[in-house]
Order: structure tokens, then sequence, then C-alpha cells
């Protein structure tokens, strides 16, 4: 991860120094990720969750996918826009970072599937072109639906000119934020169609621009040695999520301003929390979801229980984070660099 700015003030740095209280969000961010794809295999019945699985994921689908693309926003700007990238530049370093793990995990999933498929829940599907180029045109429907949301942050990266031009003055910037709120007023009267996951950038462009915008303001000083900060968040977040009736952004944005708060509060005083995986989030995305669905289909259908769901979240979460760790460093040391950006490493 790329930054412009210290772990322990404002000004910018030199080099690919991390900013350590981002590394904790992001730890926090897959962590969250994970454990709420445990919720999607943990039924009674169809449709119908567990209590403790319920409980789990009204709690991290609250704003565990806004928070990453908080955090995705704001790393685009301390690593391209604070340092003035190019538009063709981010456009080609994007295409080695996201579209090459695009096209390789959903080939992976189409193939995985197509010899699988008769112990998934959707059935399996027809390993060829079509069905791949298919799956690439609206994945969120093909083998992997879990890549709808690399398709939704390219999206976001294609609007990068639109950052660029938008950053150099305050009104602009505040006429863009205002612009990315308008669906959560009015609703989305438009259809888009799968087109690579363009509907999902209404419900999700707020909380990409807020984190370019929050990460250039540098807003997360507000939250430093204020310890009531992050707790008073916390109450707040939790009244949200419990009081059911707030508008999803207004929770979202609590859950986000929670997290940050603490990752800044938490950087001096647990500086190691999530080291072991915070640096891997993207491949724990792309590579966690393998070894959860292997449990779920082998395991939990074999032996489902109630008073299971806590050591199977524990496991599922564990074989997602420590099985993608030891992928990415093995693929690390793969003297090829075409091998080690499909899993979207250097």
């Amino acid at each position: 991860m790329d930054s412009t700015q210290s772990a322990a003030g404002h000004r910018p740095v030199s080099g690919n120094q991390k900013i350590l209280w981002l590394s904790i969000v992001q730890g926090w961010a897959i962590l969250l990720v994970v454990i709420g794809h445990v919720g999607c295999f943990t039924y009674r019945v169809p449709g119908e969750l567990y209590w403790f699985s319920a409980a789990v994921t009204r709690f991290c689908y609250a704003f565990h996918m806004p928070l990453f693309m908080f955090v995705s926003g704001g790393l685009l700007y301390y690593s391209r826009l604070a340092k003035g990238w190019g538009t063709r530049a981010l456009y080609a370093d994007k295409f080695k970072r996201l579209v090459l793990p695009y096209l390789f995990f959903t080939f992976f999933a189409l193939v995985l599937k197509g010899f699988l498929g008769s112990y998934t829940k959707r059935g399996g599907v027809e390993i060829s072109l079509e069905s791949y180029l298919a799956a690439l045109f609206d994945p969120a429907h093909g083998p992997i639906a879990e890549m709808w949301f690399v398709a939704t942050l390219l999206w976001f990266m294609a609007m990068y000119p639109l950052y660029r031009a938008a950053l150099k003055n305050q009104y602009l910037e505040m006429a863009l934020l205002g612009a990315t709120l308008l669906p959560f007023v009015f609703g989305n009267p438009w259809s888009f169609g799968p087109w690579f996951n363009l509907g999902g950038v209404p419900g999700y462009m707020f909380y990409f621009v807020a984190g370019i915008l929050f990460f250039k303001y540098s807003l997360y000083r507000y939250a430093e040695y204020r310890w009531w900060v992050p707790v008073a968040l916390t109450a707040s977040f939790a009244a949200a999520v419990l009081i059911g009736e707030t508008p999803a952004v207004v929770t979202a944005s609590a859950g986000i301003a929670m997290s940050v708060a603490w990752g800044v509060w938490l950087r001096e005083r647990l500086p190691r929390l999530f080291a072991s995986f915070r640096d891997y989030s993207f491949q724990i995305f792309l590579i966690g979801i393998f070894p959860q669905m292997f449990l779920e289909l082998f395991v939990w259908r074999r032996m489902p229980s109630e008073w299971l769901q806590v050591p199977y979240y524990v496991v599922s979460c564990a074989a997602a984070v420590v099985v993608s760790v030891l992928v990415s460093k093995c693929v690390e040391r793969v003297p090829s660099r075409l091998a080690r950006r499909f899993f979207g490493l250097k």
C-alpha cells in the first residue's frame, strides 16, 4: 500500500511508507468481508439464517462494503491523486492491478464450478467462452458473484479524470460529493442492466468520493488522542443498527467513522493489530471465498447445527485468511510478473 503521509503526522513523506492507522482499518475491513461471507452459507433453511449468523450478518452488511469503498477512495488519493498521476498512467496501473485479477479469478471460478457444479447451491455452469464472457459482463450472476466489487471499482477508476478536475476547486468537490448523495435521496431511477455491474455505482460512489475528500483534508486528525471519539461513534453506529429504520447511508457512514476513529486511536497502542494479514487484503478478497465455499459444501452441509455456528465461523474465517496469505506468499516467489499480477501482487 503506497502512501504520502507518515503514521505519526500529516506531512507528505517520500517512498512507500505505510500509514499505520490506515493499515489497521484495511485489516478490519477485510476481516468484516470474510466474516460476512460466512453468513452466506449458514442457513437453517434456504433464505433463513440461524440467529447468530443473522446478527453477525446484520452487523457486517450494515457497513463493510461501504467501508471497503471508502478505503479504496482514500488509497487512490494518497497513492495516485496526491502524487499527480496522469490518467493514462492510472489506467495502465489499474489494468494490471484490477483487470488481470478480474479476468483470472472469473476464469478460475468458472472452471471450478464447471467441475463441482453438482455440489453448489446454484448448480453447475458450462465451461465455454460464451459463459466466460457472460460472467465478465455480469459478474453478480457469474460463477463468483463477489467479483461485482472489482467491476464496480473499475468504474470508479475509470472516473479518474473527474476526480482530478474536481479536486482543483472546493466548490467542485462539494458539488461532486453532493451529486453522489442524490441516489440516496431520490432513489435510483436508472436501469443500467449488467454492464460490468454499472448498476452498483450509484449505491457506492458516495463512499468512494467521501474517502478521497476525507483523506485529502486529513479529517482523521479529529480522532487523534481523544478516546471518547471512537467510543461515541461506536455508540452512534450501534444505535443506528439497533433502531433498524435509520437510512442505510447514515448507518454505513457511522460505521465508517467508527472504524477510522478506532484505527487512529489504536495505532500507537496496538500497532501490530491485524499485521499478519492486513497487507494482503485484496488477495484475501480474491482467494478467501474459495476455502470458505469448500468448507460450506463439504463440511457444514454434512453436519449443520445451530450450536456449531460460532466454531464454524472461527474455522471459516481462519481458513480464508490463512489460505489466502499462504497462497499470496507462494505466488510472490514466482518469477513470472504476469502470474503475480493475476493475484493482484506486484
